[in-house]
């Protein structure tokens, strides 16, 4: 399962609720002779704009609907904060976040870029990962192995909660 989650501690719930519209979140692996891509449309999330410019996000993708052909692997948390609700124009802001993969979890700053969009947000984002750093075992085609950098990359919309 793959989600990002900002968590942060701080005063109960008060905000906009957003709901997750549509999107899509994909990984990148490469292989000397060829790259593999997996993309899902089966995202899921909400999002919670609090008065503070803090903003509380989970998205979430079931690891078996990414369209790839292959499949496994796990889940990013952070704090993405001084972003206010509506947006007025793009806004660049970095989820301090823990990424989790194979059971091993590292730090790491992810930029978001942030659009007004219909009648919500539009975020995108995209960070490297080393598969080795989090013991993930790299397949293999012809004896040699997928480079070990790897991408996650989302594009996701939230709207209003009803």
């Amino acid at each position: 399962m793959l989600a990002l989650v900002a968590v942060l501690l701080c005063a109960p719930p008060v905000g906009q609720l957003l709901e997750l519209r549509e999107g899509t979140l994909t990984y990148t692996v490469v292989h000397k002779l060829h790259e593999v891509r997996g993309t899902t449309r089966q995202v899921e999330g909400r999002a919670l704009a609090q008065p503070d410019g803090t903003i509380r996000v989970q998205v979430r993708a079931k690891v078996a609907s990414f369209d790839s052909g292959h499949s496994n692997r796990d889940e990013v948390k952070g704090v993405l904060s001084g972003v206010n609700l509506p947006l007025r124009q793009m806004q660049e802001a970095t989820l301090h976040a823990t990424v989790e993969l194979n059971g091993e979890k590292q730090t790491q700053d992810v930029p978001v870029k942030l659009e007004p969009a219909e009648a919500g947000v539009r975020a995108t984002f995209s960070f490297p990962f080393s598969l080795d750093a989090f013991k993930v075992e790299r397949p293999e085609l012809l004896l040699i192995k997928v480079d070990d950098r790897a991408t996650i990359a989302g594009d996701l919309r939230f709207e209003a909660a009803k």
